[in-house]
């Protein structure tokens, strides 16, 4: 299994839009082949700041997804929007 954390933050002003463009990450995601866990949360007191929580069956399927159209397009489209984008791995301890 791969964990990821994918953490963003919008710039002020762009938090509805960057949150409209996340969420429709997930139908997309959730269809991809090795998907096992895609779910967006948003920091509680700290609107703009979202948290991806990904786990994939392996890292070939992470590499599909980094690859696929949706987030091409999301990538693209979200340039302005985005203040920061962290992407932290994750090991299983318990």
């Amino acid at each position: 299994m791969i964990y990821l954390v994918a953490m963003h933050r919008a710039h002020p002003g762009c938090e509805g839009v960057l949150k409209q463009s996340l969420v429709a990450l997930i139908a997309p995601t959730r269809a991809e082949a090795g998907c096992i866990r895609y779910e967006l949360h948003e920091a509680r007191g700290h609107p703009g700041r979202f948290l991806f929580y990904e786990v994939w069956e392996t890292q070939a399927h992470l590499d599909a997804h980094a690859a696929s159209a949706h987030l091409a397009a999301y990538n693209e489209t979200s340039r302005d929007w985005i203040a920061a984008t962290e992407l932290l791995p994750l090991d299983f301890v318990a």
